[in-house]
């Protein structure tokens, strides 16, 4: 009981730090409040996730603004963003944007909120382990990547303090556009919303 106490306290605190314009995540909140007080576990318990779930896609929203506008000659695609709870691979929010030119194609995801980067970061603390693989360790904008690239085509996997991948794919296109747009990516303000 005392863990269930401490989570609607963590969610409230949350609730209470939001903007103005998340009324609808503070009543869900409060509803759950409600329900907790009334004995019924369970109801309080979707509140919570659904709650969870809209503040999910509120970072993802906010992760998409550092996605990359189209560079010249290029086309830009809607900006697709996602969110899974801690059920699904332990959760993550994204965001994925994919830029296309004649026959060359970049999709630029970011990736953060999953315990699956863990695993990379420590692949990318470890050059030897990427010799292996034939994979390239390199610096992007100050930041740890791998890079994968076979003639027209291949992958980067970006490590941003440890938190967040931008992973970038593409195909029919030459190394310096995947690393143009690899550069575009705004870290700076990745790094500002994961320290919030």
């Amino acid at each position: 009981m005392r863990f269930a106490q401490l989570t609607i306290l963590a969610f409230v605190l949350v609730a209470m730090a939001l903007p103005a314009t998340a009324d609808e995540i503070t009543d869900q909140i409060m509803q759950a409040i409600e329900l907790y007080n009334a004995g019924d576990y369970a109801g309080a318990a979707g509140d919570l996730e659904f709650a969870a779930a809209q503040i999910r896609q509120m970072r993802a929203g906010e992760i998409s603004a550092a996605l990359p506008e189209a560079l010249t000659g290029w086309v830009a695609q809607d900006t697709e963003t996602a969110s899974m709870g801690a059920s699904y691979m332990g959760g993550a929010t994204s965001a994925n944007r994919s830029y296309t030119k004649d026959e060359a194609s970049i999709d630029v995801n970011i990736l953060t909120d999953s315990p699956m980067l863990s695993s990379l970061s420590m692949l990318l603390n470890n050059p030897m382990l990427l010799s292996t693989s034939g994979q390239k360790l390199i610096r992007v904008e100050g930041n740890k990547g791998a890079l994968d690239w076979d003639g027209d085509s291949g992958d980067l996997n970006v490590v941003v303090n440890g938190v967040v991948l931008v992973s970038l794919s593409a195909s029919n296109c030459t190394k310096d556009d995947l690393m143009a747009y690899a550069e575009a990516v705004d870290y700076a303000l990745i790094k500002k919303l994961i320290s919030q």
